[in-house]
């Protein structure tokens, strides 16, 4: 990924390392926020009640926190790197769809049109910037929708608040797996793009 962002962004060796191991860390953390809050469902619904429950959203919470601190840190090394304008043509003319298609059937990409769309949007108008500064915010949004939870864990509408966050984390997850995804298209590969005067 380090050598596909440098054909991308102009960045140091020193940014390539520290943006890689940023990033590589905060995936990790969302993965174990994914696992702690599937573990809070589980308690709420099977075990101990939202009491028990309420640990693991709370650590879910920590972990989402500690993810969108890494993704500002990714954020501020990629606002250091500079786009070519040769790059810059490629991306306008990258073909989203037949990559969305290719991804689908290799089975690396969710089934999710929307969120597909709405990373698209992101890709074309902010580029990996745009990207990384959107997935900070959706992981920041998740955060906040576990901290409101455990203020109310004594509402009676608690548990289906819950697997309401468990949706919204699930959403997260199938977002950060697009951007994996998106991430190993080789920057300027002509096979990804659509052809001069065909239509987008």
């Amino acid at each position: 990924m380090s050598a596909v962002c440098n054909k991308y962004l102009s960045l140091s060796a020193e940014d390539l390392r520290d943006k890689k191991q940023l990033a590589q860390a905060a995936g990790t953390e969302l993965t174990a926020a994914s696992s702690e809050v599937c573990r809070a469902l589980e308690l709420a619904e099977h075990g101990d009640g939202l009491a028990a429950a309420s640990v693991y959203a709370a650590a879910a919470k920590d972990r989402l926190g500690a993810a969108a601190r890494m993704l500002d840190q990714v954020a501020d090394i990629l606002a250091t790197g500079t786009l070519t304008p040769e790059t810059a043509a490629w991306a306008s003319r990258l073909d989203y769809d037949r990559l969305y298609r290719s991804g689908i059937s290799l089975g690396q990409v969710p089934h999710s049109a929307e969120l597909w769309q709405e990373f698209t949007w992101q890709a074309r108008t902010g580029g990996p910037l745009g990207i990384c500064h959107d997935m900070r915010e959706r992981t920041l949004a998740v955060a906040v929708l576990i901290g409101d939870w455990l203020e109310r864990t004594d509402d009676p509408a608690a548990d289906t608040a819950l697997t309401r966050i468990q949706s919204a984390m699930a959403d997260l997850a199938a977002y950060a797996q697009i951007v994996a995804f998106a991430n190993k298209v080789e920057p300027r590969d002509p096979a990804w793009v659509v052809p001069q005067g065909a239509a987008a």
